[in-house]
C-alpha cells in the first residue's frame, strides 16, 4: 500500500563531512512533496525538535565513508557517536545511508524511506528480490543453515 509522498518527513542527520547537506538536496529534489529537514544542528546542539506529530517519518543518518580532513576527523566521530546515542535514547529506528557517490547514497536514501513512506519516487529504488535473498533455501528443508547442503556443496580441488 502507498501513501501519498507529502505525508512523509525525513530527518536526516549527520557528522561534520558526511554528506547530510548534499542527500538533503538531492532528496528534496528527487522526493519534492516529502518534507526533507536536515537536524544535524539542532541535534548536535542538544536541542532535538519535536518529532511526535508526524506519523510517517524516516531517520538517516549519514555513515562516515566520505572523506574527512585528519584536522576534523576527532570531532566527525564524536558528533556521529552523539547523534547515535541520541537516536537510541529517544527510541527512534534509524538507517545508516553509505555510499561513496552521491547516487549511491541518495538510491540507499530512497530505498530507506521506501520501508516507511513507499510512493512512485522510491518504489524505483527497491532492491529485486534476488538481491533481498541472504542465501539460497534448501529444497528438503526450510532451514538455511541445514547440514544436507553443507555436505553436499561442490568443492574445486
Amino acid at each position: 500500500m502507498a501513501f501519498p509522498p507529502s505525508a512523509c518527513l525525513v530527518q536526516v542527520l549527520g557528522a561534520c563531512h558526511s554528506g547530510a547537506d548534499a542527500l538533503c538536496a538531492d532528496l528534496a529534489l528527487a522526493l519534492p512533496h516529502c518534507t526533507v529537514l536536515n537536524a544535524s544542528a539542532a541535534w548536535l546542539a542538544e536541542h532535538p525538535p519535536e518529532f511526535a506529530s508526524q506519523p510517517l517519518q524516516c531517520w538517516l543518518l549519514c555513515g562516515l565513508d566520505l572523506d574527512c580532513p585528519l584536522p576534523l576527523q576527532a570531532r566527525q566521530q564524536r558528533e556521529d557517536a552523539q547523534l547515535r546515542a541520541q537516536l537510541a535514547n529517544n527510541g527512534l529506528v534509524f538507517r545508516v545511508v553509505y555510499g561513496v557517490t552521491p547516487q549511491q547514497r541518495l538510491s540507499q536514501a530512497l530505498q530507506a524511506i521506501d520501508a516507511v513512506a513507499p510512493c512512485e519516487a522510491t518504489a524505483r529504488h527497491r532492491p529485486g528480490e534476488a538481491a533481498q535473498r541472504l542465501r539460497p533455501m534448501c529444497e528438503q528443508c526450510s532451514d538455511p543453515e541445514c547440514e544436507r547442503r553443507l555436505f553436499t556443496r561442490h568443492t574445486a580441488g
